[in-house]
């Protein structure tokens, strides 16, 4: 991006002009020399409307020099630069010829100064220095900056941004609310020459009618004021073009008349425009049916348009008389406007009948004759001004509630108590000194949020309204009102909506609403979940899930994890529940009343506690809660297991060593672990009512059944030898119990 006169600077990192300012009041002159680049351009321009072209460059240095002084001294402008700058080109050059007439005649000052050919008329000069001019100096300097090059400069909102430190988005969005600012400032300094009640009140709804944002019945009424007032649509019009005129409007105010050659120099059209606005407002005037208005607004729209088209004709300036005029002027213009509003006549003859019928006593008549023009203002003016100052929401204590000298420990434990209590919040409300309207507060919050006043606070009278949503509170003193705390009990789930409040101000006409929404940490809750035994068996753990019921919920999740001697406990669609073994997740279909879920865990073989160990998370909106438990493994019980010889006469195969594997005290399930030494081998595959697999290292096997009737008869073949090599080991498992025996296998040469 190339700045006017500057070189190229990437407009996301180059300063802006506010930054500038601030560098160069610390001294940094670097500084002034980028802002020298940035406007030097523009001050030559305005310099060529004062002075001859080779004179032009010395005043744009003796300004930047001026101004430079100015910052030294804390000084000077913060944000609007060229503005600034601009008119102290002007002024510099009214010193120099002021200076120079003390020492030079008066002939000389021809060539530093070149009068206009046209007139100069003092209704020209007030205008130029009138309502638009204070209602733009009124304003913020920032808005200012963005007016003065937006509308007057003609800027592009890019070219602009590095200069405000802003997007041009941001610059357009900064210009819209100025130049809505510009138009409700403009419309304040025409309401302090309001004398009528019926003007003020039409006065203050013309920026609306402007924007067709009255009613019609408003609409109406303003029309038939204008029809009748020629002061009150003298106001209209320049108002309709306050927006499209503002080079016109601004440029002459603060740069005299040489404003007028500066924005020809520069290509923006201010002489059209000047012509067009005078033009535009006459054809307002007869479209809006305000002839008559106009035979008394006419003196001051014809002057002012002949007075301009005439300078926007020759480009000339005077600046002096720019400068010395305006005050002797104004008094000199104020009684012709005054005359055509043929108000005094009409107002004087009710003030000279009631003396005379006063005995009479038709004096109430005349007083109800009289006041209409003055009843209505207490009513009529019920258009509603927004005003974002008058309420603020705010939290008592800085951190979500903490007062930030806690200490790490300290300001943890006060923020979980803080969670509990709720949120806190203060609502301030600021009225116009010495107001007297009553102050009145509506409360709304959603479904998850409670009122939040008890009782009455001090200086409020609240009521809670039937619905449970809503309230309101009216302050008892509407001059000063108190400061009013709120405190919102932490919600516990629900969408944002359900746990946003909002705050509406009103007094008079003047009304604020601001909102919050709360977000409370989430936070653990000790008796959400509960996990309960359930009927006792020697093969399975059962246990019972049960999440409280609440209301606000959203949702109502429970995750289950476990160690490795356990599985999946929950069976396949459990009533109430959708489940997922993959997630290892259960969501309830009813959150505010979740059912009971069963869950069956088989018992664990002797295995670590973690292994053994299963964890329930539960999730209810904001809330959760976790428990967990270790199972209890399998119990060793001696009498379970017993491992038979038989008779020899009664051995059913006597080639083998027949070995019986005999249960104690259960007819379920059994399952037998067999291992044995390398001197034996293991030869019974099948029993009837038994299943046996074989590991991969040929000395092992399981074998079980699901119904146990008999022992389960074990065959086997022995080499000589002894010890672990002719030693068989069989360990015993069901319903929670096991047992482990040995026994050997004798050679052949000693088989019974």
């Amino acid at each position: 991006m190339t700045y006017p006169g500057g070189p190229d600077v990437d407009a996301l990192e180059a300063p802006s002009d506010a930054e500038l300012i601030a560098r160069v009041r610390a001294g940094d002159l670097d500084a002034y020399g980028e802002l020298f680049g940035r406007h030097h351009h523009a001050a030559v321009r305005m310099a060529r409307q004062l002075v001859p072209a080779n004179d032009a460059d010395d005043l744009a240095s003796d300004a930047f020099a001026k101004v430079l002084d100015a910052l030294r001294a804390g000084g000077g402008p913060d944000i609007s630069f060229r503005a600034y700058l601009l008119t102290t080109v002007r002024r510099v050059h009214v010193d120099r010829i002021r200076s120079g007439r003390k020492v030079t005649s008066t002939d000389d000052i021809a060539a530093y100064e070149r009068d206009p050919q046209g007139f100069e008329d003092p209704t020209v000069t007030g205008f130029e220095s009138g309502a638009a001019a204070k209602a733009f100096a009124s304003l913020p300097e920032r808005w200012q900056a963005v007016l003065w090059h937006t509308e007057v400069e003609g800027e592009k909102p890019a070219t602009i941004a590095p200069l405000l430190g802003l997007t041009a988005n941001g610059v357009s969005a900064l210009a819209y609310r100025a130049r809505e600012g510009l138009r409700q400032a403009y419309l304040q300094q025409h309401l302090a020459d309001v004398a009528g009640d019926r003007c003020r009140w039409t006065t203050e709804r013309l920026g609306a009618y402007v924007r067709g944002g009255l009613t019609k019945r408003e609409n109406h009424n303003v029309r038939e004021h204008l029809d009748d007032c020629a002061k009150c649509t003298a106001v209209y019009l320049e108002l309709v073009e306050v927006n499209s005129a503002l080079p016109a409007l601004l440029a002459p105010a603060l740069l005299g008349t040489a404003g007028i050659g500066y924005l020809a120099a520069a290509g923006t059209g201010a002489k059209v425009g000047l012509v067009g606005f005078f033009v535009t407002g006459w054809r307002k005037v007869t479209e809006n049916s305000t002839r008559t208005a106009v035979t008394g607004g006419a003196v001051v729209v014809v002057a002012v348009a002949a007075v301009l088209a005439a300078m926007a004709l020759t480009g000339n300036d005077t600046p002096p008389a720019a400068i010395s005029k305006p005050p002797a002027a104004k008094p000199t213009q104020q009684p012709p406007v005054k005359p055509p509003t043929v108000k005094p006549p009409t107002v004087k003859p009710p003030t000279v009948k009631p003396p005379q019928v006063k005995p009479t006593q038709p004096e109430p008549t005349q007083t109800t004759t009289s006041p209409p023009p003055v009843t209505p203002t207490p009513p009529e003016p019920t258009t509603p001004i927004f005003d974002e100052g008058l309420l603020t929401i705010s939290a008592p204590r800085s951190g979500g509630g903490v007062p930030s000298i806690y200490g790490p420990a300290a300001r943890a434990a006060a923020v979980e108590d803080q969670a509990a209590a709720g949120s806190q919040w203060l609502i301030t409300i600021k009225v116009p000194a010495k107001n007297t309207k009553p102050v009145t507060i509506g409360v709304n919050y959603g479904k998850s949020l409670a009122w939040p006043i008890s009782g009455q606070p001090a200086g409020w009278t609240c009521t809670k309204a039937a619905d449970s949503k809503s309230g309101a509170c009216t302050a008892n003193n509407p001059g000063a009102p108190q400061v009013l705390p709120i405190s919102f009990a932490n919600p516990l789930g629900g969408s944002a909506a359900d746990r946003t409040f909002t705050i509406s101000a009103k007094s008079g006409r003047l009304y604020d609403d601001d909102s919050e929404t709360l977000v409370a940490p989430p936070r653990t809750d000790e008796n959400l979940l509960r996990i309960a035994a359930g009927k006792a068996d020697p093969d399975t753990h059962f246990r019972v899930l049960t999440v409280a019921p609440g209301t606000d919920r959203s949702q109502v999740t429970l995750k289950i994890t476990y160690g490795a001697s356990l599985a999946w406990p929950i069976a396949a669609n459990p009533a109430g529940w959708k489940c997922s073994q993959a997630t290892k997740t259960c969501t309830a279909t009813n959150p505010a009343k979740p059912a009971p879920l069963p869950a069956a865990f088989a018992v664990p073989e002797n295995s670590s506690p973690a292994a053994r160990t299963y964890t329930v998370s539960a999730t209810a909106g904001l809330v959760s809660d976790t428990d967990s438990e270790t199972l209890a493994p399998i119990k060793l019980d001696e009498s379970l297991l017993r491992i038979v010889t038989t008779d020899p006469r009664q051995d059913p195969n006597p080639f083998v060593y027949n070995r019986f594997l005999q249960i104690q005290g259960t007819t379920g399930r059994v399952t037998l672990e067999i291992s044995w030494g390398r001197n034996l081998s293991f030869l019974s595959n099948v029993d009837r009512g038994w299943t046996c697999s074989r590991s991969s290292d040929i000395r092992r096997a399981t074998c079980w059944t699901d119904h146990y009737t008999k022992p389960f008869n074990s065959e086997w073949a022995a080499w000589p030898g002894s010890g672990p090599a002719n030693q068989l080991t069989v360990t015993a498992t069901t319903g929670g119990r096991y047992d482990t025996d040995t026994a050997p296998i004798p050679p052949s040469s000693s088989k019974r």
